[in-house]
């Protein structure tokens, strides 16, 4: 099998990455995104102006790199495909594979999807993890989407040996791992004024206007690969919040905290829900003051809440797999 992938070697996509590379005799990189990571006006422009500017060169840039036919082409980078890249893309392979974890559907990412809206009929297949995409396919007229749940990296999300010194230094009741948004700094603050021992991680929180007050128990930068999962190993339980502004009822951290194996504390949604029942396999919150009740609960009740923490454990690694293995033998085999 020859795939070409289309995407960064970052984040989920890495993984993505490296467990088709395993299943493929050949893999050919294409990263459309170094065109715009190095040069930092570039990048405003694509997202608040207009990609389209970039149309052209981004299209000649496939043509120079494309090497040869494919019996897939999976992308993780669809916001730099127009129609007339998609279109010289599928005169080199049998299917062509969009993985969209993101929403192209809402405005929150200013232009940043303008060329997926001209070139997303052309995809084979779109892979959704969010219900709400859907509903937002078929209203924009598409008919090639397919949902699936989130899924983790068995190499990745698991447990660690963590020494001493780690512990000592990372140890916490609470943690919260995400980037700053409003409405986010506005529920940690109010978790924090609670006098829950929370440790939050993540990018752009220090744009919250209460950052002095809340910078003791903020770390800025991305977190990722292994570290990510030893943090949320050495906490007694971890909260997951979903992207209000960008529809989703589900989020990648609603399987990986549990695969990793630590209590998950996340917004309640039916989604979440029909994937780990509540008050077994999970618990869940409908508000900030739910939120830090239960923090309160669980943090005295340890017995309770590791139990719920194994049975999430086992249903998401054992009984449903959600693993990246998985998730390529239903995707890339369709007709």
């Amino acid at each position: 099998m020859k795939i070409l992938f289309i995407g960064e070697l970052t984040g989920n996509s890495k993984y993505h990455y490296n467990c088709l590379k395993k299943k493929s005799r050949s893999i050919h990189l294409i990263n459309p995104s170094v065109l715009f990571r190095k040069f930092y006006i570039l990048n405003l422009l694509f997202i608040h102006i207009s990609p389209k500017i970039f149309e052209k060169i981004i299209d000649l840039y496939f043509l120079y790199k494309l090497k040869s036919l494919y019996d897939y082409i999976y992308v993780t980078s669809g916001e730099y495909i127009g129609k007339k890249t998609i279109i010289n893309l599928k005169k080199k392979t049998k299917k062509i594979i969009l993985y969209c974890p993101d929403n192209p559907f809402v405005k929150r990412d200013k232009k940043r999807w303008s060329l997926f809206n001209q070139s997303a009929k052309y995809y084979d297949r779109i892979v959704y993890i969010q219900p709400s995409r859907i509903k937002l396919a078929k209203k924009n007229g598409l008919n090639n989407h397919y949902l699936t749940s989130p899924h983790y990296e068995r190499s990745v999300h698991k447990r660690y040996k963590i020494n001493k010194n780690f512990k000592k230094q990372f140890n916490t009741d609470v943690i919260f791992i995400g980037t700053w948004f409003p409405d986010r700094g506005h529920f940690i603050k109010k978790v924090i004024e609670a006098n829950i021992n929370i440790k939050i991680y993540g990018s752009r929180w220090d744009k919250d206007r209460f950052y002095k007050i809340l910078k003791s128990k903020i770390n800025l930068g991305h977190f990722g690969g292994p570290i990510y999962s030893k943090l949320i190993q050495s906490s007694k339980i971890a909260i997951c919040l979903t992207s209000t502004q960008n529809l989703d009822s589900i989020t990648s951290r609603s399987v990986e905290i549990p695969a990793i194996g630590t209590f998950m504390l996340a917004i309640k949604t039916k989604t979440h829900e029909n994937i780990l029942l509540a008050n077994k396999e999970a618990t869940y919150f409908k508000d900030v003051n739910e939120c830090i009740k239960k923090c309160r609960y669980y943090l005295k009740n340890a017995l309770e809440r590791e139990t719920i923490a194994n049975n999430g454990h086992k249903k998401i690694v054992k009984k449903l797999k959600l693993n990246n293995e998985n998730l390529f033998n239903k995707i890339l085999n369709f007709n």
